[in-house]
């Protein structure tokens, strides 16, 4: 077949094309939205066909692209359905690293402690001596007043503001030894003297704070 005759076998097809699209505009309401597999997509199929196979016949050695079938949203004009985005990954969180549990506060100032129960002989400004805390915060967290009188075996709280002893905590001077009298006990001595606890005497005469002391012993204050 020459090229001529396939030059107006091609102008045939595509007059004959453009008839049958005229007739249909003419005829028929506006076409519905074309699909890739329509009649149209068919016939710009076969002549791209067509065209590939003139041009190789003509020995040009260059094939022609088929024309690709147009999208629907193309092809009817309407408006393409936009995919949703899939979400970026976020970043994985940053790990925390755990806190060291918290130190426990004791509530007591170191070497004072939160309370103290009154040992028989004691009261309270000879606590407040012992342990340098001011005598009047002492009174006012227990309910107490200068006359109060508390009873062996009172609870006092230890006042932890830091505030010392208001005055001389020592009651009197300290002699090298103490020669006990009737009714004594390492507590009441140690109130005696006032800014000295009873563990630091009976420490220094190897013996308990709850030995029984004898009238007339001799008894070392540090």
């Amino acid at each position: 077949m020459s090229i001529k005759r396939l030059l107006v076998l091609l102008a045939v097809v595509l007059l004959a094309a453009i008839l049958v699209a005229c007739q249909l505009s003419a005829s028929t309401p506006p076409p519905q939205t074309l699909t890739s597999e329509g009649p149209m997509s068919t016939l710009q199929s076969e002549l791209g066909n067509i065209a590939t196979q003139t041009a190789a016949a003509a020995g040009g050695g260059v094939v022609l692209p088929t024309t690709q079938p147009p999208s629907s949203s193309e092809a009817g004009g309407g408006v393409a359905e936009t995919a949703t985005p899939t979400p970026e990954p976020t970043e994985a969180p940053t790990e925390v690293e755990p806190t060291e549990e918290p130190a426990e506060v004791s509530t007591a100032t170191p070497g004072i402690p939160a309370t103290y129960a009154l040992q028989k002989g004691e009261w309270p400004f000879c606590i407040a001596r012992r342990f340098n805390v001011n005598q009047y915060e002492l009174l006012n967290i227990n309910g107490l007043s200068l006359s109060s009188k508390p009873v062996a075996g009172f609870n006092l709280k230890i006042p932890q503001t830091g505030d010392h002893f208001a005055g001389d905590r020592s009651l009197r001077d300290h002699p090298t030894t103490y020669t006990v009298a009737s009714g004594d006990t390492i507590y009441t001595i140690a109130c005696r003297y006032g800014d000295v606890s009873p563990e630091t005497i009976a420490e220094a005469n190897d013996m308990k704070v709850s030995s029984k002391l004898e009238s007339g012993e001799t008894l070392k204050i540090p």
